[in-house]
Formats: C-alpha cells, structure tokens, sequence
C-alpha cells in the first residue's frame, strides 16, 4: 500500500501522522511524506522587496520544510517499509492531488486544517480540494480528546466507524477493512442509517408499509453479510448498528460521538444521483463536522 502524508507542522498534521502510526497497514506499506511550500504571493509593490531578502526568505522556508520533513518521517520510519521525503513548492491542493495521481497512491493522509489563517476557522480549503479531487481514497484528521487519551493510555483498539448505505462506495469500506491486517488492535461497528420522512407524521405510514419492512430486513441481513466478511478477514470486534432519523448525517454524526469513535470511514459517493457526480452530501458533512477523523474511500483511478 503506497500513502501519502501530507505534512506542514500543524496540530493536525499531526494527529495524522499519529493516526497512521495507529492504523495497521500491510508490513509493504511505503508512505511518501511531503510539505508544500506555497508560492510567496507578491503585490504591485513587490519590487520594492530586495532579492537578497526574497532569497533569504526561500531560504529559511526550504530550511524550516526539510527539517519538518525529517521528523515527521522519523515517526513513521519505524513502521512501514519504506518512508521517503519529498519537498515541493506551489499550491498545497494541486501538488498534492498530482503527487498522489503520479506515486499512483492508494492514500492520502493530511489535516483537517492547515496552519493559515481561514483554515484556523474553517476546513482548510486545500484538505476540501484534496477530498474532492485525489484519485484515490482521503483521510482526513482531527486532534480529539478521546484519541489523545486512548494514545496515552498505551495499547487501546482503535475505533471505526463504517457507515454502510447500500452503495458502491460503502462496499468499498468494507473491502478497504478486509485488506488490512485488523486482527485485534482495532474495534469496527456498522452503521447504517434509514431516512425517516417526518413532514406531516410521513414517517408513521412510512414504517407501517411493507416497503419499509423489507427495507429494514435487508440491511439487517447486509450488515450481517459485511460483519461475517470482517471477521473472515481477521477483524475479532465488529458490531453491528441499524438507526432510523430524518437527518442521515446528524445520526451519524452523533453515534460516532457516543461511541467515541477514532475515525469514520464513509463511501465517496452516496446512492443520490446528483452524489454520483459529486462528493456525496453525507460524506461532505461529515469531513466539516465530525469530531473525528474522516476516511473518505475512493477506489483508486486506473492509470492508463
């Protein structure tokens, strides 16, 4: 498994770095850690910035980025097979979704925001591009209260939660799991949500119907199927969960902060249509409003 980590000294650049000390990957995994200096914007009144200071400038930026690299590759050199660094300049975004594209990665591991000023307030715009954009699956980290204890406290199963609707992409969860040597260090549950139409008490005649019986029958019966899958592939803790809301991402959401999950892994692409053109509207949210982690799985673009 070839990954990427996108580093650039903020706290959650970090916390990715340790999440991925955290997940087990196969013992051949390589990862290629790389900061992106971006181009220094000049104004009309660039001139008037001597050479000699702009060279000084680059110069202390590409000294700050290599050292950066150094260590964050430090942490990870003990666990994968290869790490290798690699320093580019230009827009985070696009270097990042060109390095993945040309190392034909499977993942791209980063924060959820970065060290500007917006990304201190919002989900770094570079980490939103990066989500929509990468040819391959994206995870994005969050520090969080529970996984700091959980990594104080020495060896405790790491938690994810799948979110399991039916469609390719969730297939692509599971399938993602099953590749990974799992064993007992990580606790799974999966999720799935019906939507609920609450408008004028809909939801009653809704769940009376036979539709919605059969429904609910057969996500019961492929939660079992996914759950029997894991633990044939070595995962020994899979629970299974079937919720009812009119808010599918809220319900998420919140059984993910109950259970104190580490990371929520969820499909790109939803069953919606306009999802299948689009990053699938549940996905999106929960990348902006999870307290955890977030791995979105895309299965990886096929080079030509």
């Amino acid at each position: 498994m070839k990954i990427i980590s996108a580093v650039d000294g903020s706290p959650q650049s970090r916390a990715a770095g340790a999440l991925l000390n955290r997940i087990p990957f196969p013992e051949d995994s390589v990862v290629v850690v790389v900061n992106v200096l971006e181009e220094i914007y000049e104004s009309a009144y660039g001139k008037y910035l001597g050479t000699l200071v702009r060279e000084t400038l680059d110069d202390d930026r590409q000294e700050c980025a290599r050292a950066l690299l150094q260590k964050e590759s430090a942490k990870l050199a003990g666990k994968f097979a290869s790490v290798r660094e690699k320093l580019v300049v230009g827009h985070a975004a696009r270097e990042i979704t060109a390095l993945a594209e040309s190392e034909e990665a499977d993942l791209v591991a980063l924060g959820a925001r970065g060290m500007n000023a917006l990304e201190r307030f919002l989900l770094g715009s570079s980490s939103e591009k990066i989500v929509r954009h990468a040819p391959c699956s994206v995870l994005v980290a969050r520090e969080s209260s529970h996984s700091n204890a959980a990594t104080s406290e020495g060896h405790v199963p790491l938690r994810i939660l799948v979110t399991c609707d039916g469609s390719s992409g969730a297939n692509e969860s599971i399938e993602t799991l099953a590749q990974l040597p799992l064993k007992g260090s990580v606790d799974v549950k999966l999720l799935t949500v019906h939507s609920l139409v609450t408008s004028y008490r809909a939801d009653v005649l809704q769940k009376m119907s036979a539709e919605w019986q059969k429904e609910e029958e057969l996500a019961r019966e492929a939660l079992g199927t996914a759950a029997r899958l894991l633990e044939a592939a070595g995962v020994g803790n899979v629970s299974t969960q079937l919720e009812e809301a009119s808010d599918v991402a809220s319900e998420i959401l919140d059984v993910a902060e109950r259970w104190q999950a580490d990371i929520v892994m969820a499909g790109s692409n939803g069953k919606g249509a306009v999802d299948r053109f689009l990053l699938g509207s549940v996905s999106r949210r929960l990348i902006r409003h999870a307290e955890s982690s977030v791995w979105i799985v895309r299965r990886k673009r096929e080079t030509t």
